[in-house]
């Protein structure tokens, strides 16, 4: 008996000791942690930092435990619980979290957003929030977009940013509600009351049927009533009538781009009625089949000004690009700002652009000339002639894959009016792009090249360099006859060079 009596006492001794070794672990754990550099971040820089993690909630990928940061301890569940903007953004697809969300952002903004009209099961109930209510980016099938602005589109006084998307081949889904503060109008087979968009800074239409699309002169409207527009971007529009009233240009000075696809009437009709800013950038998307005196009858649709100098020019079989300063061959993406204008056309556009681009632009400050694959197919020698006349600036040439018997032959030639060479200036020829590989050149291009630098080196007008991308055959041995003229000569065999030029 007195064993197990001292037993026991002994076991409740060393569970009392465990006791007190774990609480002063405890302490010595809380003390190494309030040392640690998160530790001592302030409250503003924590949430921060919990707003990055919010956005994590929104990925694609989203972490199996989205929430358990704001568990970690007493201190961070509070910060995460008192600030209002975490909890913001009310995500349709997530209508759990929405419910929690619109309780803990109290009376802060909202944005409410759906990526996938499949992830919508529960409706969540946002007509106490409307006024609250700041940006809507939705794509929903059509009967949900209905009822969801059935309860909330009466009261939307507050919202700025409208962004609706219902699945491609849907009714067009008409909603009769005007929203007054709307700035930034973005909207995929839905309609709105046209006649009630006002200064809006962003007007994107897209995917109307005929009834409910706005009428040219309502386009034209909307930009009277936008003077601070900065984007637009019409696609496929097909209004019930294309005739507009005589009247002058809606002058638009703070656009930066304008995007239009659809018919080549409605694309001219569209552009005749705005006078853009020297900044803004027209991206057209159209089958042309005339030249671009037939989109731009009245000529230049900017306003005169020296920044819409053109230093560079890209063709193809399909299209055109106009570039503002000298940007790198084949290379576009680290320069978007630098476009001035594009045309891609379903059909080829042959010469109906390269014969007329000096209608819209004044060509004597390009430098540089950017044949894409194929563009040469279609291009005969007296077009090849007219357009490097209108080049009398010309520097580089870049080709990419193409049949250069026509080009060589130009560049061999002699102007009859002028008694001088075409393109007096050119010193740089590049071939191929950074991408492909350029089969047979040696064989069928080389000797021929080989006669234009000597045809220019004794006609006073010399090739200084040329650049050989992933041309078959070419080696620093095959072009010794053509070092001998040429005083720099670039012989690239790597994928994914970039281009000198």
């Amino acid at each position: 008996m007195r064993v197990r009596d001292a037993s026991l006492h002994l076991g409740c001794a060393l569970r009392d000791e465990e006791v007190r070794i774990c609480a002063m672990l405890a302490i010595v754990r809380r003390k190494l942690n309030e040392l640690s550099p998160i530790a001592m971040l302030p409250p503003e820089i924590l949430e921060e930092v919990f707003h990055i993690c919010v956005s994590w909630l929104y990925d694609s990928q989203k972490p199996k435990h989205r929430l358990a940061w704001t568990q970690v301890c007493c201190s961070w569940r509070r910060i995460s619980l008192e600030s209002s903007r975490l909890w913001r953004r009310i995500d349709l697809c997530e209508p759990r979290f929405a419910d929690e969300f619109l309780v803990r952002s109290r009376q802060a903004p909202l944005s409410v957003v759906c990526a996938s009209p499949l992830k919508t099961n529960t409706p969540v109930n946002l007509a106490l929030h409307a006024n609250r209510l700041r940006t809507i980016d939705v794509f929903l099938y059509p009967e949900v977009v209905t009822s969801f602005f059935s309860s909330v589109g009466p009261t939307l006084c507050n919202l700025t940013n409208l962004s609706l998307k219902v699945p491609p081949l849907s009714p067009t889904v008409y909603l009769p509600f005007s929203i007054p503060l709307l700035r930034y109008l973005n909207l995929d087979g839905v309609a709105v009351p046209w006649d009630d968009c006002r200064n809006l800074t962003h007007l994107s239409l897209r995917s109307l049927s005929p009834e409910l699309c706005p009428s040219i002169k309502q386009v034209h409207d909307i930009c009277s009533r936008s003077p601070n527009l900065e984007h637009i971007r019409l696609e496929g529009l097909v209004p019930s009538c294309l005739e507009v009233a005589s009247k002058p240009p809606v002058s638009l000075v703070n656009l930066k781009e304008v995007i239009i696809s659809g018919d080549q009437h409605l694309v001219s009709t569209l552009l005749s009625g705005l006078a853009l800013g020297p900044a803004a950038r027209i991206r057209l998307f159209t089958s042309l089949t005339e030249s671009l005196h037939s989109l731009f009858p009245q000529g230049r649709p900017w306003v005169p000004c020296d920044a819409n100098t053109v230093r560079t020019i890209s063709l193809s079989r399909n299209g055109a690009q106009v570039f503002k300063t000298g940007t790198q061959a084949w290379s576009r993406s680290e320069e978007p700002n630098q476009l001035l204008f594009s045309l891609s056309s379903a059909v080829s556009v042959k010469t109906h652009i390269s014969g007329s681009l000096s209608h819209l632009f004044d060509l004597s400050n390009v430098t540089k000339l950017e044949l894409n694959t194929g563009f040469l197919y279609d291009v005969p020698v007296d077009a090849l002639k007219s357009l490097l006349d209108n080049l009398p600036n010309l520097e580089t040439i870049c080709t990419a894959f193409n049949d250069l018997e026509g080009l060589f032959a130009v560049l061999r030639a002699v102007d009859p009016s002028s008694g001088r060479v075409y393109a007096p200036k050119l010193k740089n020829l590049s071939f191929s792009k950074p991408s492909d590989l350029w089969f047979h050149f040696k064989d069928r291009w080389l000797a021929a090249l080989v006669d234009v630098a000597r045809f220019r080196h004794l006609s006073s007008h010399p090739i200084h360099t040329v650049e050989f991308l992933r041309c078959q055959g070419i080696s620093e041995v095959s072009i010794a006859e053509l070092q001998d003229i040429v005083p720099h000569t670039i012989v690239t065999l790597k994928s994914a060079t970039n281009s000198g030029f």
